[in-house]
């Protein structure tokens, strides 16, 4: 599939692509999506690595503008990035997996994926978050402040009861997104403007100036938006050397 195409066409005259550069295309489930938090997350600390090696990020999501935009305050990630769009109808376009779904409500739906059903892999990276990674790298540093909500009464340094070396320690990941989960329930009705798409799975993919496809992941379950979730930006890596 020409992903680069449906894109442009789906967009109209709206300037998504610049010509004869790298583009690094993200299609995110809802923005109220836990791997869309945690994706940006990641990314947004790559802008730099990114712009030195001419890559453009493009990172969509569903959701409104409003949506889009706490989105990017809250993961720290430029707003010049994202585009928002209203419903499924692109990521049906590129095949996308919608998820599971049933006449029930999208919400049931989604609670039904956090089990694993139809959703493989979800549960092991649950408990990836609870008991640490090896493979990872950490998440706080030692004086890095921890906000709980509207608290922040912790720093980085209490993961160090587990481990003082620089891998993912246990409840670390856990408490990140105990995070991203405050703030979007705090703000469900701007982050959820409409509830259908919440199961609505995403994509990576990384083209060249030739618009040849470098890398490619398409995600089949929650909390699966990499092929090595332990190292999810591996793949530039491999690919920005």
């Amino acid at each position: 599939m020409n992903y680069k195409n449906v894109i442009k066409e789906f967009f109209g005259k709206e300037k998504i692509f610049h010509e004869q550069r790298k583009s690094l295309i993200v299609l995110l489930g809802s923005f109220a999506d836990f791997d869309s938090f945690e994706y940006a997350q990641q990314l947004s600390a790559q802008s730099k690595r990114l712009t030195k090696y001419s890559v453009d990020l493009i990172l969509i999501g569903i959701g409104s503008e409003r949506s889009k935009k706490f989105f990017c305050k809250f993961n720290n990630i430029d707003v010049k990035y994202v585009y928002s769009v209203k419903n499924g109808d692109l990521h049906r376009k590129l095949n996308l997996n919608p998820g599971f779904v049933s006449p029930m409500p999208a919400i049931i739906n989604l609670l039904i994926m956090c089990t694993g059903i139809n959703s493989r892999g979800t549960i092991k990276e649950v408990l990836r978050g609870y008991f640490g990674d090896k493979y990872a790298k950490s998440l706080f540093s030692f004086d890095e402040e921890i906000n709980i909500g509207p608290f922040s009464f912790l720093k980085g340094n209490m993961f160090d009861i587990f481990s003082k070396k620089k891998n993912l320690r246990p409840l670390e990941l856990a408490t990140r997104r105990l995070m991203n989960m405050i703030e979007i329930l705090s703000n469900w009705k701007i982050y959820v403007p409409d509830s259908a798409f919440l199961t609505q799975r995403g994509a990576t993919i990384f083209l060249n100036e030739k618009d040849e496809i470098l890398y490619e992941f398409v995600s089949e379950s929650l909390l699966g938006y990499s092929s090595n979730m332990s190292t999810p930006l591996s793949y530039l890596d491999d690919i920005l050397k």
